[in-house]
C-alpha cells in the first residue's frame, strides 16, 4: 500500500495577496523588454567639457546654461564662475546651446560629438554671442557702456533724448540702458507713454542711480508721501529720494539665489564715491524683487521687475527673429527652465508638456532694472560692482 503524505499551507487572504503581487512585479522585471525584443540597456553617455567667454575673449562667464535637447532628453548644467563647465549626455552628434537670461537675447549654438565613456574637451572656448539689439543713453554719472562694451565685448547704439519721445524710436531695440543723468533727457507725458509701450510689449530697460526719474518721475528731494510728477510706473511700487552719502558698503547682502552663484558669494563690496545717491525709502515686495541690501538696514540696493502691465497698447519689440521661440521646458524631477529654441523642435517640446513663453515671466513683459549702484566714469569701481553690471546685461 502506497502512502501519499500531503502538506497543508494555510496561507491568510491578504498574505496570499501579498505573494502573488510580489511574483508579478519579479516576473515583469525578469521579462522586460524593449520594442525591439531585447533587454533595456543602459544609456550610453559621455561628458563634454569646455568654457564660455564674451566675445572679448577674456571676460569668462558665468552661470550661463548649457544644454543640449533632443527628441527625447534633455541634458542641462550651468557654468561656474571661472565660465567651465562639464556636460553629461548621449553619445552621439549634438547642437551644444550656451544662453544666458531666456536666450532671446544671448545664446550660441555650437555642434559636439560625445564619445562614450569620455571626456571630450572642446579645443577653443565659446564665445557667448548677442542676438538682440541693444541701446544705451549717454549720462554725466554713470557710463554702463563700458561695461557692455569693454569688459565684455558687445556692441549698443547710442540714443538721445528725442528717442524716449516715442515708443518707435526704442522699438528696433530689446533692452536700453539708460544711465545716471542722462543727457539732455527729461522725463514728460511722452516718455512716460513710449517706456509704459515698450516695457508692456516685452522691452527691458537697465535705469541706475539718478534715473529713477524715468521710472517714477521727477521727485529730487520731494517726501514719499507727496505724488511725484511723471514716470511710468506707479510711484505705491517704489520710492527712492537723494539722500545718499559717499560711503563704503563692505559686505553688502546679496540676497537672489541665481546672483550668489554668479558671483560665487553672497557679499559684495560697493563703494558709493558720489553723495545724494538715490536711497530706496519704500519698495512694494509684490511688485519688485530684491537682488541686493543693505546690511545695516536691509534697505534694497539693487530691485528688478517684470510684472509692469501698462495702460498703454504694447508695441512690437526687438528684432524680427521668427525663427526661435521662447519657451518653458519641464524638467522631470527638477525646475522648469526658460529656454529659445528653432521653431522645427517647437513640436516636440509642446508634446512633452512645454509651454511658450518664459517660465519666470507668464506675461512676457520686459525686464526693469534699477541699482543704486553704477559704473563711475572714472572706473573707479569695484569687481564686484562690475561683475554685478555684467550679470544685468546679460539676463535683461
Amino acid at each position: 500500500m502506497i502512502h501519499r503524505s500531503y502538506i497543508r499551507l494555510q496561507v491568510k487572504p491578504h498574505r496570499l495577496i501579498a505573494l502573488i503581487m510580489l511574483f508579478g512585479i519579479v516576473l515583469m522585471s525578469a521579462c522586460k523588454k524593449d520594442e525591439s525584443g531585447g533587454d533595456i540597456q543602459p544609456e550610453k553617455t559621455g561628458v563634454i567639457s569646455g568654457k564660455v567667454v564674451a566675445p572679448n575673449q577674456r571676460t569668462p562667464i558665468s552661470r550661463a546654461l548649457v544644454f543640449i535637447s533632443t527628441g527625447n532628453q534633455f541634458y542641462s548644467t550651468y557654468t561656474d564662475i571661472n565660465g567651465q563647465f562639464n556636460l553629461t549626455a548621449a553619445i552621439g552628434n549634438h547642437e551644444l546651446q550656451v544662453q544666458t537670461g531666456h536666450g532671446d537675447k544671448f545664446r550660441t549654438i555650437v555642434p559636439v560629438s560625445i564619445t562614450e565613456n569620455q571626456t571630450t574637451a572642446l579645443s577653443a572656448p565659446i564665445q557667448l554671442n548677442l542676438v538682440a539689439n541693444l541701446a544705451f543713453i549717454s549720462g554725466s554719472y554713470d557710463k554702463i557702456e563700458t561695461i557692455l562694451m569693454d569688459s565684455l565685448g558687445y556692441s549698443a547704439a547710442s540714443l538721445n533724448y528725442t528717442h524716449l519721445q516715442h515708443v518707435s524710436g526704442l522699438a528696433p531695440y530689446d533692452a536700453v540702458f539708460i544711465n545716471c543723468g542722462a543727457f539732455n533727457a527729461f522725463v514728460n507725458y511722452n516718455t512716460d507713454t513710449a517706456l509704459s509701450q515698450y516695457v508692456t510689449g516685452g522691452g527691458s530697460i537697465y535705469a541706475s542711480d539718478f534715473s529713477m526719474n524715468f521710472l517714477t518721475g521727477q521727485h529730487a528731494f520731494i517726501a514719499c508721501d507727496q505724488n511725484r510728477f511723471y514716470g511710468f510706473m506707479p510711484d505705491s511700487t517704489v520710492c527712492s529720494r537723494r539722500t545718499g552719502t559717499i560711503s563704503v558698503v563692505p559686505e553688502a547682502q546679496v540676497v537672489s539665489p541665481e546672483l550668489q552663484q554668479f558671483l560665487g558669494k553672497n557679499t559684495m563690496l560697493i563703494n558709493y564715491n558720489l553723495g545724494t545717491w538715490e536711497r530706496i525709502q519704500s519698495i512694494n515686495n509684490n511688485v519688485w524683487e530684491t537682488l541686493v541690501t543693505d546690511p545695516t538696514d536691509q534697505s534694497p540696493l539693487l530691485i528688478r521687475t517684470n510684472r509692469f502691465n501698462g495702460s498703454q497698447p504694447p508695441a512690437a519689440i526687438g528684432s524680427t527673429d521668427t525663427s526661435r521661440v521662447t519657451i518653458c521646458h519641464q524638467v522631470p524631477n527638477g525646475n522648469p527652465v526658460t529656454i529659445t529654441i528653432s521653431n522645427n523642435a517647437l513640436a516636440a517640446h509642446l508634446a512633452h508638456g512645454d509651454v511658450v513663453g518664459a517660465c519666470n515671466n507668464p506675461q512676457q513683459r520686459g525686464w526693469v532694472y534699477f541699482t543704486t549702484f553704477h559704473n563711475e566714469h572714472n572706473g573707479m569701481i569695484s569687481n564686484d560692482v562690475r561683475k554685478i553690471l555684467q550679470f544685468m546685461i546679460l539676463n535683461l
